[in-house]
């Protein structure tokens, strides 16, 4: 048991913590990643509500993710989907307030990941569980940039990184981000 109470302590200790409650929708930033995460099925109630004809094949799910990245929305109808809990007296904390580079969406639709608007990666993991069989899920891995790039981008000097905190650095990372993410799907 000392051992325990030991354990229980350290994660006391803010710089400690592994695990964070957040809003959602939410936004955050670990490193150099931005990342956008609802839970609400918006890409079904977008699917739903969305006409459409005469589209290229397997278009349809990224156009739906499309939708939201450009409209900087988690969940860009009006009125919202019957059944929907949203309290339209907090709609601005709907909205997106930096383009993510990784948005996960969940939703009853088939589980995809795809690359839109140039630098975000829309992930439906799918849905944990379906009735009584197991579902999907995603598993992301973002890589490091790699010293080559940052030493021909003047980012890192042989004798340790640059101190270079302007835009160009951050503009850079965000262009490079889409080749650094592998995600999986994986079926329960």
């Amino acid at each position: 048991l000392a051992g325990r109470e030991d354990d229980v302590k350290s994660t006391r200790d803010p710089s400690q913590r592994r695990v964070h409650c957040v809003s959602n929708p939410c936004t955050l930033r670990i490193n150099d990643i931005t990342l956008g995460v609802t839970s609400t099925d918006v890409l079904f109630h977008i699917a739903s509500d969305e006409c459409n004809a005469n589209l290229a094949p397997g278009t349809r799910l990224s156009r739906i993710g499309q939708h939201l990245v450009q409209q900087r929305s988690f969940y860009p109808l009006f009125p919202a989907a019957k059944g929907t809990s949203l309290d339209l007296g907090r709609a601005q904390e709907w909205e997106m307030p930096v383009q993510p580079d990784i948005l996960i969406v969940p939703s009853k639709l088939a589980s995809f990941a795809r690359k839109v608007c140039e630098t975000t990666i829309v992930v439906n993991p799918g849905q944990l569980t379906k009735n009584t069989t197991g579902g999907t899920y995603a598993v992301i891995d973002v890589h490091p940039t790699s010293r080559d790039l940052l030493e021909t981008k003047g980012y890192v000097k042989q004798e340790g990184v640059a101190k270079d905190t302007t835009e160009d650095s951050v503009d850079m990372s965000r262009k490079e981000v889409q080749d650094r993410v592998r995600v999986d799907i994986k079926r329960i």
